[in-house]
């Protein structure tokens, strides 16, 4: 493969090779392009063409369906690049030189990970903010509402931004960079208001802020969410944290 293409699963499906995105049309039939969607989702692992068949037609797949699916394969090959799909009547797989942005999202976000245990908060914060903006444009194949093969996909950009906010944060604390750790934990927390990681990394945010008062905010709106959804109170950590600000002179 002479140039890298990449699968888009934020938003609407698409393809884009060279930063530029390819025509819908010139990728192919919207069938085809779904079964691009398909194997994005399912990136590297065999996707047997039973489960292509289903999500191409559903419950009325048509008499020559596996001849008709490798048609559709053998188009995009051509259009494509012929190493973008491998695999046969058995089943298909995404080809390994081609990226999904999801994906690389999730690569991003353990190189934050790895870069805060590395004690590199400048870094882990430019890896956090790029995996942020991968992820937050749009929701998983907005143009595929319906589509359950793309459940695992959605999951996986929630727990992605999750993970990409709360490293956000944590870096932005370490680099002292206050605002933007306030915003990247409380973002969290408007998607989960049970996340005591976001909640935990919001307080101390606010408490080297000098303002204590909110980060005490932050715990008793965490403590009620819990008790009103779970029945629970916030974990020991979330509890201890609180204690320590309730100490500060």
């Amino acid at each position: 493969m002479s140039t890298r293409l990449r699968l888009n699963l934020v938003g609407t499906f698409t393809v884009s090779q060279d930063g530029r995105t390819w025509p819908a049309t010139k990728v192919g039939s919207r069938k085809a392009r779904r079964i691009l969607a398909l194997l994005a989702v399912e990136r590297g692992r065999l996707v047997s063409l039973h489960r292509v068949v289903e999500a191409l037609w559903d419950q009325a797949p048509p008499r020559r369906s596996a001849e008709n699916v490798a048609t559709l394969v053998s188009r995009l090959r051509t259009t494509l690049d012929p190493e973008v799909i491998a695999g046969g009547r058995t089943g298909y797989r995404l080809g390994p030189a081609v990226g999904v942005d999801v994906y690389q999202a999730g690569d991003l976000v353990t190189r934050a990970e790895r870069m805060l245990s590395g004690h590199q908060p400048v870094s882990a914060a430019s890896a956090a903010r790029r995996a942020v903006d991968l992820l937050t444009t749009a929701e998983v194949l907005e143009d595929e509402p319906d589509a359950l093969w793309a459940e695992p996909a959605r999951r996986l950009q929630g727990d992605l931004l999750r993970r990409a906010r709360h490293a956000a944060a944590e870096a932005a604390l370490r680099t002292g960079d206050l605002t933007s750790a306030q915003a990247a934990g409380e973002a969290a927390l408007r998607t989960d208001p049970l996340d005591e990681i976001a909640c935990r990394l919001v307080m101390r945010a606010h408490t080297k802020a000098g303002d204590t008062a909110r980060a005490l905010a932050v715990y008793q709106r965490l403590r009620e969410a819990l008790a009103e959804e779970l029945g629970v109170d916030p974990a020991r950590a979330t509890r201890d944290l609180h204690m320590e600000i309730l100490l500060i002179p």
